[in-house]
């Protein structure tokens, strides 16, 4: 009876070891078990959050490239106002020089051009408006024209209307930069800055009543002049400024000769009609 006890006694305890390694190995597996769908959320999660970046990234690129393909748009556009409204001048008005440039920092999209002729003389004005306007739409008139080229055709003295000036002698000297100096004088309230270039005389008046110098400008205007150069003239011509700029005062005044006619060019900013000049054909 005693051994039967005994028995009985061993095959609980076996029977009670059984269950806490089944139970041990259900728990390690249910373990195992959580671990690897918590790995395979991870990875969806890691994959989802990689494709939304790509996604993201693709999106930003493409933004980009919108942008740049049109600010290029844009200054296509800018570029083909001057060149369509050029070559509809050339129609009116054969053999007359034009340029190809507006000269322009902002604005191209809104140039306007008109202009007059006659069996002497050739005007056109460039504007900026509010809007393009076709070639000589009565509503440019109103427009301020920030430069204005005149040719005056069958000119038979074109001295007359270029107004150059031979240098002067016995006036101060005023270095203008490098080797070139200029002279200096005073007339009627004013300061006059003259230096000479080859076939151009350059004149630069300042206003004593409104402080001005004429020593920054001319030193502009050559500078402007080296860099661009001037059209090709058939004679002795000039540049005049007067210091200081501002819209519709057209300061700057450049005339030269090509052949029988004498051009004239007048723009408020000195830098705009070099580069305007530049592109002249």
């Amino acid at each position: 009876m005693k051994k039967n006890r005994k028995n009985l006694a061993l095959l609980l305890l076996a029977a009670s070891l059984l269950a806490g390694c089944a139970g041990q190995s259900k728990s390690q597996s249910s373990r195992s078990s959580q671990t690897k769908s918590e790995k395979k959320a991870e990875s969806k999660a890691s994959s989802k959050s990689a494709a939304k970046s790509a996604a993201s990234s693709a999106k930003s690129s493409s933004s980009q490239a919108s942008s740049k393909s049109a600010a290029s748009s844009s200054q296509r556009a800018d570029t083909n106002r001057i060149g369509t409204l050029t070559s509809q001048l050339r129609t009116k008005l054969p053999g007359m020089l034009l340029p190809a440039a507006d000269g322009l920092g902002r604005g191209s999209s809104n140039l306007n051009i008109r202009y007059t002729s006659s069996s002497s003389q050739n005007v056109v004005y460039y504007s900026v408006g509010n809007s393009p306007l076709a070639l000589n739409d009565s509503r440019i008139a109103s427009e301020k024209p920030y430069a204005v080229l005149t040719e005056n055709k069958n000119v038979a003295d074109a001295s007359s209307l270029i107004n150059y000036q031979e240098p002067k002698t016995g006036l101060p000297a005023v270095k203008i930069a490098g080797n070139v100096t200029g002279t200096e004088e005073g007339a009627a309230g004013s300061t006059y800055l003259q230096f000479n270039q080859g076939q151009w005389s350059f004149v630069v008046r300042a206003s004593n009543v409104q402080g001005q110098k004429p020593l920054p400008t001319a030193q502009k205007l050559l500078a402007l002049y080296q860099q661009y150069g001037l059209p090709d003239t058939a004679a002795k011509s000039s540049v005049q400024v007067d210091v200081g700029e501002s819209l519709g005062s057209l300061n700057t005044v450049i005339t030269w000769a090509k052949g029988s006619s004498v051009y004239q060019f007048k723009a408020h900013s000195t830098e705009t009609a070099f580069k305007m000049l530049k592109s002249l054909n």
